[in-house]
């Protein structure tokens, strides 16, 4: 019994990597190649703004996080019809949250459509809800690892309001 935990443990280590490093560095190139370096410099900023140094640290413990989520999700084994379908259905929501999440700052930063960039965040923000719900019937750990993410989202909503009202 021993013997097969500790092999379980060992192949689990190629998937932590891939999920937790792979969210990150994907994250990293989404900002890069986005123009997000640039941050806000030009734009009428609201009250509560952080400076541009947070962002970066932030998100990279953020996407450590997120990824984090994920492999939780996709190493639980599905021991029910009912978990794997809870397992495939929070896994899918969880690479449309990232996709959607990897694409807005391109609509921001890039193209400047501050009004599209917060409805898109806004669906985001309800879309991540969707999946902390669905991550939780799958592991706890999955779940409670989103809610800071949930959390800056909603700040990320925040300020993409007010700079989309300012600008």
């Amino acid at each position: 019994m021993a013997q097969t935990a500790h092999l379980k443990r060992r192949a689990s280590i190629p998937l932590f990597i891939t999920t937790t490093f792979g969210t990150l560095l994907l994250g990293m190139l989404s900002g890069l190649f986005s123009g997000s370096k640039a941050g806000y410099n030009s734009l009428a900023l609201p009250p509560a703004t952080p400076p541009d140094a947070v962002f970066p640290v932030v998100w990279s413990i953020l996407y450590a996080m997120i990824g984090l989520s994920l492999f939780f999700i996709l190493r639980k084994t599905a021991i029910t019809e009912s978990l794997a379908m809870r397992r495939k259905t929070a896994a899918i929501l969880w690479f449309i949250q990232f996709g959607a999440m990897l694409a807005w700052p391109f609509a921001f930063f890039t193209l400047k459509l501050y009004i599209f960039s917060f409805l898109w965040l806004a669906a985001l923000v309800a879309l991540n809800l969707a999946l902390i719900i669905c991550a939780f019937r799958v592991s706890n750990p999955a779940g409670a690892l989103l809610i800071p993410y949930q959390a800056w989202l909603m700040f990320a909503l925040y300020l993409n309001l007010f700079i989309a009202i300012l600008n």
